[in-house]
């Protein structure tokens, strides 16, 4: 069996679900994946090269030991469990992951990281292809090596960001006081969130990030 990009699914009313364009991004490199469920016990790590976390629900809070405050909604902790034993696995085994919206969340929370449960006025009411704000991309990343800019223009599908940084990871990019991005320290691993939703986009950066990515899988 060859290797594959593991990408795990979004959760809807029981149903699993993965918005196309992940996999339009996948696709476009002609590499091979499969889309998960949440039970860990089905995960073989000899056969993942790669991993996609995607957008969805907010993380429990009790998790970055806070309590659940009124805007923090859709939550499920299954999910939430399964995520952080995958991202754990995959630090320990260098499994190159790109983890998006929620998913530069889940990766915060489960090395020890905190979230800021609401942010007002963030998220856009445009379209998720239309880009509405800028992100400061921070130098001697390797975000700032695939993007080759300071700054660039992204879209906003968040209500929730990481507060306190996880121990052994820098952040990539910021908006404002906002945390956008976020890598492990070892520059040896591709081991990256981004709060933003660059799959939506199919801009030069956003192919670029998923090139890159795909390109440390091989």
């Amino acid at each position: 069996m060859d290797k594959f990009i593991l990408i795990v699914p979004s959760i809807d009313n029981d149903k699993f679900f993965v918005n196309k364009n992940y996999i339009e991004n996948i696709k476009a490199l002609n590499e091979p994946y499969y889309i998960s469920d949440y039970n860990i016990k089905n995960i073989n790590y000899d056969y993942i090269k790669g991993i996609l976390l995607t957008g969805g629900g907010d993380i429990e809070p009790s998790f970055y030991s806070q309590k659940k405050e009124k805007e923090t909604s859709n939550i499920y902790i299954e999910r939430d469990m399964f995520e952080m034993c995958l991202l754990k696995e995959a630090l320990k085994r260098k499994i190159p992951t790109l983890a998006i919206c929620r998913g530069v969340q889940i990766m915060n929370v489960a090395f020890n990281g905190t979230i800021k449960q609401h942010i007002p006025n963030h998220m856009q009411k445009e379209d998720k292809c239309i880009k509405t704000h800028s992100v400061n991309i921070q130098k001697d990343t390797i975000l700032h090596n695939i993007i080759k800019s300071d700054f660039i223009k992204v879209n906003s599908l968040h209500h929730q960001a990481i507060d306190k940084l996880a121990k052994d990871f820098k952040i990539s990019a910021m908006c404002d006081d906002v945390i956008e991005a976020i890598e492990y320290k070892d520059n040896s691993i591709f081991f990256m969130g981004l709060q933003w939703h660059p799959e939506a986009l199919f801009d030069v950066h956003s192919k670029n990030i998923f090139t890159y990515f795909l390109n440390s899988t091989k």
